[in-house]
Protein backbone atom coordinates (compact mmCIF):
# COMPACT_ATOMS: atom_id res chain seq x y z
CA UNK A 1 0.00 0.00 0.00
CA UNK A 2 1.65 3.54 -0.74
CA UNK A 3 1.82 6.58 1.35
CA UNK A 4 -0.78 9.07 1.37
CA UNK A 5 -0.33 12.19 -0.18
CA UNK A 6 -1.01 15.36 0.92
CA UNK A 7 -4.24 15.54 -1.35
CA UNK A 8 -5.48 12.27 -0.27
CA UNK A 9 -5.32 13.22 3.42
CA UNK A 10 -7.07 16.65 2.35
CA UNK A 11 -9.61 14.86 1.02
CA UNK A 12 -10.44 12.85 3.76
CA UNK A 13 -10.06 15.67 5.93
CA UNK A 14 -12.99 17.00 3.69
CA UNK A 15 -14.94 13.92 3.28
CA UNK A 16 -14.60 14.01 7.36
CA UNK A 17 -15.57 17.99 7.80
CA UNK A 18 -18.76 16.94 5.67
CA UNK A 19 -19.79 14.53 7.71
CA UNK A 20 -19.48 16.50 10.88
CA UNK A 21 -21.39 19.23 9.34
CA UNK A 22 -24.24 16.67 8.70
CA UNK A 23 -23.76 15.69 11.87
CA UNK A 24 -23.77 19.08 13.09
CA UNK A 25 -27.18 19.89 11.17
CA UNK A 26 -28.79 16.65 12.51
CA UNK A 27 -27.90 17.30 15.88
CA UNK A 28 -29.15 21.18 15.58
CA UNK A 29 -32.39 19.56 14.43
CA UNK A 30 -32.57 17.26 17.23
CA UNK A 31 -31.39 20.20 19.92
CA UNK A 32 -34.47 22.24 18.71
CA UNK A 33 -36.56 18.98 19.16
CA UNK A 34 -35.42 18.79 22.46
CA UNK A 35 -35.77 22.36 23.51
CA UNK A 36 -39.19 22.38 22.32
CA UNK A 37 -40.01 19.32 24.41
CA UNK A 38 -38.65 20.62 27.46
CA UNK A 39 -40.85 23.57 27.25
CA UNK A 40 -44.04 21.37 26.56
CA UNK A 41 -43.18 19.35 29.40
CA UNK A 42 -42.33 22.06 31.40
CA UNK A 43 -45.51 23.97 30.58
CA UNK A 44 -47.36 20.74 30.57
CA UNK A 45 -45.70 20.99 34.37
CA UNK A 46 -46.89 24.47 35.05
CA UNK A 47 -50.62 23.65 33.47
CA UNK A 48 -50.55 20.84 36.36
CA UNK A 49 -49.56 22.53 39.03
CA UNK A 50 -52.25 25.22 38.33
CA UNK A 51 -54.61 23.21 37.98
CA UNK A 52 -53.59 21.19 41.24
CA UNK A 53 -54.18 24.85 42.83
CA UNK A 54 -57.50 25.09 41.43
CA UNK A 55 -58.61 22.21 42.93
CA UNK A 56 -57.19 22.50 46.54
CA UNK A 57 -58.90 25.96 45.82
CA UNK A 58 -62.07 24.19 45.07
CA UNK A 59 -61.62 21.51 48.38
CA UNK A 60 -61.17 24.64 50.36
CA UNK A 61 -64.75 26.04 49.41
CA UNK A 62 -66.53 22.59 49.69
CA UNK A 63 -64.70 21.91 53.15
CA UNK A 64 -66.14 25.36 54.30
CA UNK A 65 -69.44 24.29 53.13
CA UNK A 66 -69.32 21.22 54.70
CA UNK A 67 -68.68 23.02 57.89
CA UNK A 68 -72.26 25.06 57.13
CA UNK A 69 -73.76 21.81 56.50
CA UNK A 70 -72.61 20.30 59.66
CA UNK A 71 -73.09 23.55 61.91
CA UNK A 72 -77.15 23.47 60.13
CA UNK A 73 -77.26 19.81 60.98
CA UNK A 74 -76.60 20.64 64.56
CA UNK A 75 -79.67 23.24 64.92
CA UNK A 76 -81.79 20.77 63.11
CA UNK A 77 -81.00 18.02 66.05
CA UNK A 78 -81.46 20.89 68.45
CA UNK A 79 -84.46 21.28 67.02
CA UNK A 80 -85.90 17.90 67.17
CA UNK A 81 -84.26 17.54 70.37
CA UNK A 82 -87.07 19.80 71.70
CA UNK A 83 -89.82 18.35 70.06
CA UNK A 84 -89.26 14.98 71.28
CA UNK A 85 -88.84 15.77 74.53
CA UNK A 86 -92.28 18.42 74.32
CA UNK A 87 -93.84 15.36 72.42
CA UNK A 88 -93.17 13.24 75.10
CA UNK A 89 -93.87 15.68 78.38
CA UNK A 90 -97.07 16.84 76.23
CA UNK A 91 -98.27 13.24 76.09
CA UNK A 92 -97.64 12.22 79.73
CA UNK A 93 -99.64 15.43 80.80
CA UNK A 94 -102.68 14.60 78.00
CA UNK A 95 -102.49 11.06 79.36
CA UNK A 96 -103.00 12.23 83.22
CA UNK A 97 -105.36 15.09 82.55
CA UNK A 98 -107.81 12.44 80.43
CA UNK A 99 -108.11 10.09 83.28
CA UNK A 100 -109.05 12.99 85.61
CA UNK A 101 -111.20 14.83 83.69
CA UNK A 102 -113.17 11.38 83.01
CA UNK A 103 -113.15 10.81 87.00
CA UNK A 104 -114.35 14.28 87.18
CA UNK A 105 -116.94 14.28 84.75
CA UNK A 106 -118.60 11.29 86.32
CA UNK A 107 -118.81 12.90 89.66
CA UNK A 108 -120.05 15.75 88.38
CA UNK A 109 -122.71 14.36 86.80
CA UNK A 110 -123.61 12.71 89.81
CA UNK A 111 -123.34 16.00 91.84
CA UNK A 112 -125.63 17.90 89.13
CA UNK A 113 -128.34 15.12 88.96
CA UNK A 114 -128.28 15.60 92.81
CA UNK A 115 -128.47 19.03 93.45
CA UNK A 116 -130.99 19.50 90.26
CA UNK A 117 -133.31 17.29 91.82
CA UNK A 118 -133.43 18.36 95.22
CA UNK A 119 -133.43 21.94 94.00
CA UNK A 120 -135.45 22.08 90.81
CA UNK A 121 -135.62 26.20 91.18
CA UNK A 122 -132.10 26.71 91.29
CA UNK A 123 -131.53 24.57 88.24
CA UNK A 124 -133.79 26.98 86.37
CA UNK A 125 -132.19 29.81 88.06
CA UNK A 126 -128.63 28.85 86.91
CA UNK A 127 -129.77 28.73 83.51
CA UNK A 128 -130.47 32.09 83.32
CA UNK A 129 -127.34 32.67 85.48
CA UNK A 130 -125.28 30.75 82.33
CA UNK A 131 -127.18 32.34 79.10
CA UNK A 132 -126.27 36.37 80.85
CA UNK A 133 -122.76 35.17 81.71
CA UNK A 134 -122.70 34.19 77.74
CA UNK A 135 -123.91 37.41 76.67
CA UNK A 136 -120.94 39.07 79.08
CA UNK A 137 -118.45 37.25 77.35
CA UNK A 138 -120.13 37.57 74.08
CA UNK A 139 -118.97 41.75 74.47
CA UNK A 140 -115.70 41.27 76.76
CA UNK A 141 -114.34 37.94 76.50
CA UNK A 142 -111.72 36.68 79.53
CA UNK A 143 -108.27 37.38 79.53
CA UNK A 144 -106.48 34.28 77.85
CA UNK A 145 -104.03 32.17 80.04
CA UNK A 146 -100.24 32.26 78.96
CA UNK A 147 -99.13 29.36 76.67
CA UNK A 148 -97.81 26.44 78.96
CA UNK A 149 -94.83 26.11 76.83
CA UNK A 150 -92.87 29.03 74.50
CA UNK A 151 -90.59 28.07 72.00
CA UNK A 152 -87.25 29.25 72.59
CA UNK A 153 -85.29 28.73 68.85
CA UNK A 154 -81.91 26.75 68.46
CA UNK A 155 -79.34 29.02 67.30
CA UNK A 156 -78.60 29.25 63.83
CA UNK A 157 -74.97 29.18 61.80
CA UNK A 158 -74.76 32.42 59.77
CA UNK A 159 -75.83 32.48 55.95
CA UNK A 160 -73.28 31.09 54.25
CA UNK A 161 -71.61 33.05 52.01
CA UNK A 162 -71.28 32.15 48.13
CA UNK A 163 -68.14 30.57 47.54
CA UNK A 164 -64.80 32.03 46.01
CA UNK A 165 -64.27 29.66 42.79
CA UNK A 166 -61.47 29.91 41.11
CA UNK A 167 -61.31 30.36 37.34
CA UNK A 168 -60.43 27.64 34.90
CA UNK A 169 -58.50 28.50 32.37
CA UNK A 170 -59.37 28.09 28.51
CA UNK A 171 -57.40 26.12 26.19
CA UNK A 172 -56.28 27.77 22.86
CA UNK A 173 -59.94 26.34 21.04
CA UNK A 174 -62.19 28.08 24.01
CA UNK A 175 -63.05 25.36 25.85
CA UNK A 176 -61.68 24.45 29.53
CA UNK A 177 -59.51 21.36 30.04
CA UNK A 178 -60.75 18.19 30.89
CA UNK A 179 -59.78 17.86 34.86
CA UNK A 180 -58.58 14.59 36.13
Amino acid sequence: MADPTVGDVFNQLVFVNGKLDQIDTNTFGLANAVSTLDSNVNLGFQNTADMLKILAQLDIEAIKLLFHLTQQNETIICALEKISNNTCETLAQVTTQTQLQKQMLDSTNVLRDIAESAYPSAALERKRLAELHAEVERCCPPEQPKPACSYQPCPKPRPIEKPELPEIPKNDDGHQPPIG
